[in-house]
Formats: structure tokens, sequence, C-alpha cells
């Protein structure tokens, strides 16, 4: 990353102390106005109580105090903490996702393929029940794997409730600050005017995908908590943003931001007793393909109509496609069929990009515009 011209330095702090802060991690006056004009309608939020500061004068001015934090922000961005731990929140669609060391940060990339998926949904209920009357009564059934901040599982419940008034979502972590920070979210976005839920339309749990009965689990017992029936052991629509970086691409591609405040094990599946059997065959032995194994075994027992898997690259969605292809298939899942998503699947696709690809033999359509970002599966009777 090429140094700061010092004349650059010297302009923004002859503006604001706190804009010569940021710029480090900024690298121009614009972006560094932005965050600073944030930064502040942060602290002015918070200002509107005095037991958010931890002052150690409690006859301090609150404009000092104001200005105290001001400063302890803009440095700690300035240093690379990532801004939507410093503001505490990330939009996602129209949500407001509260956002916590510890828990991954939500990606525009990921909404935007979360609100593609929301949209065809949406199109093939109205196509399969047009005429029939059966809209109103229209169940559907979500399960999130990997949920994090609860961002898919909360957008895909505020996109598609109105047009599915029994509509459930389920959503699995193994890490429990993950699982903490969701539920939060879906009490925080309810209090925002989240389209009303029965109590228990959505649920969090902490559950490791990869134990041997977490499935059987499922399948058997439907989800049951604390003795009520929470889910079947179908899904209509199965979604996941599980760790899909390598070690050596996390320690070589990844930004320093990422690399030093966020949290590596939702990025870098960590190793498992159960790698031997998932990295053979189809994956080719990569570790950072691991959890697509396991989620492909999960679709080929759940039988899903929907599926969409967020992956690092075009590289790694084809290898997951091909996966897909293969596995599901020969599971008899039923006729499958299955796209490539790159970051913007709504945009029209450049004149360098491609449209499709051949994988195992079969013509595989290439969608929007930017990297590869998603694998779409969609099961025909």
């Amino acid at each position: 990353m090429p140094r700061l011209p010092p004349s650059l330095v010297r302009r923004a702090h002859s503006i604001s102390p706190h804009l010569a802060a940021l710029l480090p991690v900024c690298r121009d006056l614009a972006s560094a106005r932005n965050e600073l004009r944030w930064i502040r309608e942060h602290v002015a939020d918070l200002s509107r109580s005095r037991t958010a500061y931890a002052s150690p004068r409690a006859s301090q001015p609150l404009d000092q105090v104001q200005n105290t934090w001001l400063a302890r922000l803009c440095h700690r961005r300035g240093a690379g903490v990532p801004l939507q731990y410093i503001l505490g929140s990330q939009p996602f669609g129209d949500l407001d996702i509260q956002c916590r060391p510890g828990v991954l940060i939500p990606r525009p990339e990921t909404e935007a393929w979360v609100t593609h998926l929301a949209d065809i949904v949406r199109r093939d209920a109205v196509g399969s029940t047009e005429g029939n009357g059966n809209a109103e009564t229209a169940e559907l059934r979500v399960l999130d794997l990997c949920l994090g901040t609860g961002c898919i599982a909360l957008l895909l419940h505020s996109l598609l409730q109105r047009h599915f008034p029994q509509l459930s979502v389920r959503g699995f972590d193994v890490a429990d600050e993950a699982v903490a920070l969701a539920r939060r979210n879906l009490a925080h976005n309810t209090r925002r005017g989240l389209p009303r839920h029965p109590d228990d339309s959505i649920l969090f749990l902490d559950a490791d995908i990869f134990a041997p009965d977490w499935l059987d689990s499922l399948v058997r017992h439907g989800g049951r908590e604390r003795g009520k029936v929470r889910m079947g052991p179908v899904v209509d629509v199965l979604v996941s943003n599980p760790p899909y970086i390598s070690a050596r691409g996390f320690n070589r591609d990844t930004a320093r931001s990422v690399r030093n405040y966020e949290p590596k094990r939702a990025l870098v599946p960590l190793p498992s007793p159960r790698w031997p059997e998932l990295g053979s065959g189809d994956a080719g032995g990569r570790p950072e393909d691991v959890f697509y194994v396991r989620l492909l075994e999960i679709a080929a027992v759940l039988r899903p109509w929907f599926a969409v898997f967020e992956v690092g690259d075009l590289a790694q969605a084809r290898r997951v496609a091909h996966m897909a292809i293969k596995r599901l298939e020969g599971a008899g899942f039923g006729d499958v069929k299955v796209e490539i998503w790159r970051d913007w699947p709504d945009m029209r696709s450049q004149e360098d990009e491609a449209e499709s690809m051949e994988i195992a033999g079969i013509r595989v359509p290439i969608k929007g515009s930017g990297n590869g970002r998603a694998v779409f599966i969609r099961r025909h009777t």
C-alpha cells in the first residue's frame, strides 16, 4: 500500500485532527469525511444517555466527553478496527444488523444474493399459487447454517414474510457469541418494525453441524426444543455462508483489518476429525471446501427446493457446483439445476465476464457481474 503524501496529511489535520486520524485507513479525504460524519452521529446518538460514557470526572461537560470519545473512536478506526465494530451496526437490506467483535461483519455482496434469492422464491410462489387461492396459507421453511449475526435469516424473513404467512426460519451456529448476537438482532429489528411473527417462527440455536448425531436429530425429532416440535425433516430453502478461505489465503489475500479484528474461525475451516472423510473425492482434498461437502450431505437429506451457498471466488464456485451436480444427482435428489452467481447477480455481466461454463458435462449459467460469490441449487420434481 503506498504511503500517504505528507501534504494530504497536513491538509487533513488543518481541517480536523480527527480527519487526519482516519486517513491511514480511509486513504482519501472524501472517504475520511464520510466516516468522520458517521462517527460523529454515532457519538451524538450515544450522548442521549450520559451513562454511555466512561468519564473519569462525573462533572465533565458533555461536549468534552463527546470530543474525548470522538477522538478515541477515530484513533481506533485509523488503527484499522472495522467501521462496523466502531459504529456497532451495519445496514443490511431494510435491517439494522448489530455487529460485535467475535462475529463476522455482514458484506454487501451477501445482501445482494439474499435479495436475489428472495425474488426467485417469491416469483416461484406466485406461479405455483396462481389461480388456486393458496397464497394466504403458503408455508415456507428456511434453514440458515453458519448463522453469524443472523443477517441472512432475518433478511429472508423480512423479504418473504408477507408472501408466506406460515414462514418459519431456523438458524444454527457453533459459536455461542454468534447465536447470542443473532438473537439480539432479532429483538433489535423487531423493535425497529420487522414484520410481526409468532414467537416460535424464528429460532436461533447453537449446534455443530459436523456432529454425527446433529442431522439425525434434526430429522428424527423435527428440531424439538423444550418438548415442542419446531421443524419437520424437510426444509424449502437452505442457505449458508460458511468458512471458505484456506489458511494460506487468509494470511495472504485478506485485508489487514480482517486478519487483525474479525474472527478467523468464521472464515477459515478449523480442523475436524471428520476431514479425512469429507475432504476426499469431489472436494479434491481442499480444506477450504470441507463445509460444502457437509452442506451437500445435509441438502441430500433435507431435500430443499432452493439452496444457496456463498463461496470465495469463481474457482471455488466451480468446485462446489461440480460437487453439487455429482453428489445430489447421485443421492436421488431429483432434477438438479445449478447456477453460479457473481457479486451482483441482478446486474448485467461485463463483456469480459463469462456467462456460463461447462461443469461435469453440463453448461452452468453464471449470472451477474463481479467475482464469483454464490452457488445456487434448485430441485425440480
